[in-house]
């Protein structure tokens, strides 16, 4: 197995506990208790939201959905040859744009519709 074949299965590890979470939101989204997205903040209240388990619900597909593309980004590392620190670039430019557009999605998709107007 090839370093780059390694560095890919970490990645898909990574990626796996994405959706293993999300997973996990969904099978106790109806639990009545908002799920956090943020690990630097606590989740919303459930008071603040319209509806909870729609609300988890939608996050656990985020993470879902997030955790399958981060391991499309990664696929580049399957690629061996000498080109080996463009695969890397093009692996951290994709998890930059890959974090944008969960905090994107999350913002002005999930908490734009299930937050309480004021």
């Amino acid at each position: 197995m090839t370093e780059m074949t390694v560095a890919y299965l970490i990645w898909l590890a990574c990626a796996a506990l994405f959706v293993v979470l999300g997973v996990i939101d969904l099978i106790h989204a109806g639990e009545g208790k908002p799920f956090g997205f943020y690990n630097i903040s606590p989740p919303p209240k459930a008071e603040a939201l319209t509806d909870v388990t729609a609300y988890n619900r939608a996050v656990g597909k985020l993470l879902i959905g997030s955790g399958v593309a981060f391991a499309l980004i990664g696929l580049p590392l399957l690629f061996n040859g000498d080109n080996a620190a463009l695969i890397v670039l093009v692996g951290v430019l994709g998890s930059i744009a890959w974090v944008i557009g969960m905090v994107l999605i999350y913002e002005l998709g999930i908490m734009k519709k299930y937050r309480k107007k004021r």
